[in-house]
């Protein structure tokens, strides 16, 4: 009886050690991003690993993806499955250039005209930079929603809606390991398992 009793009060201990934290109030919510979205924005260099869905009308497919952002700096790395091919897109505020694995290279002003062009999928790549941190892209925004923590949880803005399914903690801070962006008929989910803050 005793064992028994003792087998109890352990995991009884120990559900209330892994018990959900409780939602923040509301004001407490809005500082908590507050907070979050100063830290994140003093973030100079860094770098994601994962993978993206994309989907549309008339087609669909996935990549993984890498991204390494260095001040106004970026590469990032589109690789299709199955040795089907690769983009790389490196560039900065000014210019970007695209080179495929056929060896074609190209550059232009914009990467998003680039990918619209090359691979037929309009990703609205400038403001995908603030998105996958948790954070606005800077410019109006049509409706925010913080989560019990006070994460972003939904955004509406440059005419699309991402949903922020997952956080992880890197390096002490909390960043986005799931997102879902839509606009028209096209999907984008992005799976992120690794970020480096060090990059």
């Amino acid at each position: 009886m005793r064992r028994l009793l003792g087998i109890c009060l352990i995991t009884g201990s120990v559900l209330a050690g892994c018990a959900v934290q409780p939602p923040l109030p509301e004001q407490a919510r809005r500082t908590a991003f507050a907070n979050h979205q100063a830290q994140v924005s003093q973030l100079s260099s860094w770098s994601l690993a994962g993978r993206a869905a994309i989907r549309t009308a008339r087609e669909g497919g996935s990549v993984a993806v890498h991204w390494q952002q260095s001040s106004e700096r970026y590469r990032i790395d589109l690789i299709a499955p199955f040795g089907a091919g690769s983009v790389r897109l490196t560039g900065d505020s000014q210019h970007v250039r695209l080179q495929t694995s056929r060896g074609e290279s190209v550059v232009a002003a914009s990467a998003r005209n680039l990918l619209r062009r090359y691979m037929g999928y309009d990703v609205p790549v400038t403001a995908l930079r603030y998105w996958l941190l948790g954070i606005p892209a800077p410019g109006p925004i049509g409706l925010r929603r913080l989560d019990r923590y006070g994460r972003l949880a939904f955004l509406a803005q440059q005419g699309w809606r991402v949903e922020f399914l997952d956080y992880g903690r890197f390096s002490g801070v909390e960043l986005p390991t799931a997102l879902v962006l839509e606009r028209d008929q096209m999907q984008v989910k992005l799976v992120i398992r690794d970020w480096d803050l060090s990059a």
